[in-house]
């Protein structure tokens, strides 16, 4: 005879239930995490701009510029670092289903 628990019908729609709900959270973290970096690069293109408005104007506005080009690190900073939550965040998603899995295995 088998030695593996029985598995009641309920018990696999609460299984299926906690699925579908961490699936809802990461999709949900996710898509804010792609619509912020969507934000800052629209930001970063805009201060892109300016520094471009800047460099045609003439002398005096160094002060600006450099603003401006601190403004511009200070974006690429935060997209790299938003993307690569994203990608840990997914990593580290993916490793605790395979765990899961290889555990009920």
């Amino acid at each position: 005879m088998s030695t593996q628990p029985q598995e009641t019908v309920m018990d696999i729609f609460w299984l299926g239930l906690k699925t579908w709900w961490a699936e809802m959270k990461w999709l949900a973290r996710s898509l804010s995490g792609r619509f912020e970096v969507g934000r800052l690069e629209k930001e970063l293109e805009r201060e892109y701009g300016i520094l471009g408005r800047i460099a045609e104007a003439p002398r005096g506005r160094m002060e600006e510029k450099e603003l401006c080009i601190k403004q511009i690190a200070f974006l690429k900073e935060e997209i790299e670092a938003l993307r690569e939550e994203l990608a840990n965040d997914r990593e580290e998603r993916m490793k605790r289903v395979r765990r899961e899995d290889g555990g009920a295995a």
